[in-house]
């Protein structure tokens, strides 16, 4: 979004006249209904009546037949009226698929439709005795629509995809037995049983049974998970191996796959700037370029005479007019950058958000779980008058309920804890500084030295680098652990393919002190470093960038997704990594990526930055051809032959062109 569009108003685009609501996944459907539940019953398949091919039912045979028959006339022996009598068979075939476009058009409120365009101009050709060039303009009109529909093919094939992942029943355990119901129906606390093959309706925490699971069609990873007792599972995702039974955790209105099919339904709602631009350039060049061709042809002939040339000079300008009507391909490619995001398990809120990557120098990286696994490990402790085990117990205890990485090292280095004690245990967490607890009725702090310093608690220096949680019990200090997190295979790698795609500035913000951070980023080859910060800091950080920007590029800002949180709605495009199952990612990011593969991030800036590069030569090639033809078919320089190769030959390269976003 960015600069170019409403700064930071991120669901709001000012080129719709009705603004869409961005979507997130959360939206509410029908009411559940908590009553009797009905169960899904599958009616049975009438069988239709055997009908004839309707006229235009098949384009591609027609168009195949008119071409052989043309060429078969080519070579006839025939003179006279016999001539345009054998070609209006080929012509009459070919116009069966464009006039029921062009009526389909007209029905839509497409008055100046391309296939219209495409029949009058091949009717006042046939008119002036070029029937040649009649019938082939025709056919090459044909096959351009042929290679636009498959291109559009491939591209909805994808979204079908996506949209059929979502089961039609769930399998309900109840007093009576199984039983089949809508997902809709089925409330939170809910057992369902998925068995081996079937699709998971709803998104839950296995009760019973040992699996595999494929969630491949919702976060692009390639390998199972083997899961068990105890493990989440996620809407969309497919049980391979046995059968097993779910606690719904969520209804199906918030669940992992419905807001994922609602994400890539909605993205098309949001066009980016270019194709608004290109939509612009349609909607005066072919209502102007009509009218010209109606003056030329009907008007200047009535003080000129030689009615033929000049009905032959509109046709030209009929043919070009046609050749911006798909507005340069430019829709179609960027549903194709999308479906190919889609396809790897990156979702986009709208073509826009791929705009805004193409155009983003900055990016800006959160350090925990994006470029680090977020999987801390304790790798020494400092206990101060007292045991290793005391220093560890009293840690995790005030740790005891804390969804922070770091917490659940501790936690696992400390062992089992007494029930009592973690039932004694009242916290408050402190934003990038850590816990403020009683463990009955101590007073503990655990986290980083400026928590303990704002207490008026001395800490000791660490031995040696590393992440250092400090611990103090009444004010006393206790010592400290060191922690370490592992920075992510490739992360370098994929830095650096960020750089080659064209971003000038990388960032990395964490709450880390500097000492820990400083070597992260050296390794990795950041360009700024900004440490020891809180969330609202790194709030901050990014509002700065943000204003401090250049006029046309954008700020990106890569978190993690279910703790960067609003941060990610500070940039003019957020990317959330392991959105699987985040809530907050579903709600505050623009792309999301379900797994925590960071290459995915330069994966998806090269499909966005490939998209806005191809649509911007599509639309220079289209409207500078344009506007060239129209004056040399205005003068009579283009003749109509040489009109129809010229948008033949364009039409290609642009639907060439788009093939290049993979």
């Amino acid at each position: 979004m960015g600069k170019h569009l409403a700064p930071k108003q991120k669901h709001e685009l000012n080129f719709i006249k009705k603004k869409p609501t961005r979507v997130t996944g959360h939206q509410a459907e029908a009411p559940v209904r908590k009553a009797k539940r009905e169960p899904v019953v599958k009616a049975h398949s009438e069988r239709k009546p055997l009908r004839l091919p309707e006229l235009g039912g098949h384009p591609a045979v027609f168009a195949v037949l008119a071409a052989v028959l043309l060429i078969a006339v080519r070579f006839l022996p025939l003179e006279g009226w016999m001539v345009p009598a054998a070609c209006a068979v080929p012509a009459l075939l070919c116009l069966v698929e464009h006039a029921g476009n062009a009526w389909e058009g007209v029905k839509a409120g497409r008055r100046l439709n391309d296939a219209l365009l495409s029949c009058v101009a091949a009717v006042a050709l046939f008119a002036t005795g070029l029937y040649t060039e009649s019938v082939l303009l025709l056919l090459l009109t044909s096959a351009v629509n042929f290679a636009v529909k498959r291109l559009s093919e491939r591209a909805e094939a994808e979204q079908a995809r996506i949209s059929e992942i979502m089961p039609q029943y769930a399998t309900l355990l109840t007093e009576d037995g199984a039983e089949r119901v809508d997902p809709a129906t089925v409330n939170p606390g809910d057992i369902i049983l998925v068995r081996a093959g079937e699709r998971i309706p709803l998104d839950g925490v296995i009760t019973e049974g040992i699996t595999t699971i494929d969630t491949m069609a919702v976060s692009g990873q390639r390998s199972p998970w083997a899961v068990n007792t105890g493990y989440k599972v996620y809407s969309g995702c497919r049980n391979l191996t046995s059968d097993i039974e779910i606690r719904v955790s969520r209804p199906l209105a918030q669940s992992t796959g419905r807001g994922v099919v609602r994400i890539t339904e909605a993205a098309s709602d949001f066009p980016s700037e270019q194709e608004t631009m290109a939509a612009r350039f349609q909607k005066y060049f072919t209502p102007t370029v009509t009218a010209l061709a109606l003056l030329v042809g009907l008007v200047l002939p009535i003080f000129r005479g030689a009615w033929i040339a000049y009905i032959r000079r509109a046709a030209v300008l009929l043919i070009t007019a046609r050749a911006a009507g798909d507005a340069f391909g430019i829709p179609l490619i960027y549903r194709r950058a999308l479906a190919l995001a889609t396809a790897m398990g990156v979702f986009v809120k709208g073509k826009d958000c791929l705009e805004s990557m193409a155009r983003a120098e900055t990016v800006m990286f959160d350090k925990t779980g994006t470029i680090t696994e977020g999987r801390y490990a304790v790798t020494d402790a400092f206990p101060v008058q007292m045991s290793e085990k005391q220093l560890l117990t009293i840690a995790a205890a005030a740790e005891s309920f804390s969804r922070h990485p770091i917490s659940a090292a501790i936690r696992e280095a400390a062992g089992s804890l007494d029930e009592r004690m973690v039932k004694a245990v009242k916290i408050k967490e402190v934003p990038g500084r850590g816990i403020s607890a009683f463990v009955g009725k101590r007073q503990v702090y655990v986290g980083n030295a400026a928590l303990l310093e704002e207490h008026g608690i001395r800490c000791n220096i660490p031995a040696r680098p590393g992440t250092a949680i400090h611990v103090s019990v009444d004010e006393h200090y206790c010592g400290y652990l060191l922690v370490a997190d592992k920075v992510r295979r490739r992360a370098f790698d994929a830095l650096e393919t960020l750089r080659i795609n064209g971003v000038k500035k990388l960032v990395l913000l964490t709450g880390d002190v500097i000492s820990v951070a400083r070597p992260v980023a050296s390794r990795l080859n950041f360009d700024m470093l900004r440490a020891e910060l809180k969330p609202e800091d790194k709030a901050k950080a990014v509002s700065y960038l943000m204003k401090n920007k250049g006029q046309r590029s954008t700020i990106a800002f890569v978190g993690e997704g279910e703790n960067s949180g609003r941060i990610l709605t500070g940039a003019d495009v957020g990317i959330a990594m392991g959105s699987l199952g985040s809530d907050q990612a579903l709600v505050n990011a623009d792309v999301l990526i379900m797994d925590r593969d960071i290459f995915k991030v330069p994966k998806v800036f090269s499909i966005s930055r490939t998209a806005f590069r191809v649509s911007m030569e599509n639309f220079a090639a289209g409207a500078g051809t344009g506007v060239l033809a129209v004056l040399l078919g205005v003068f009579g320089v283009l003749s109509p032959l040489a009109a129809e190769i010229l948008c033949f030959v364009l039409s290609s390269v642009l639907l060439a062109n788009i093939l290049r976003i993979k």
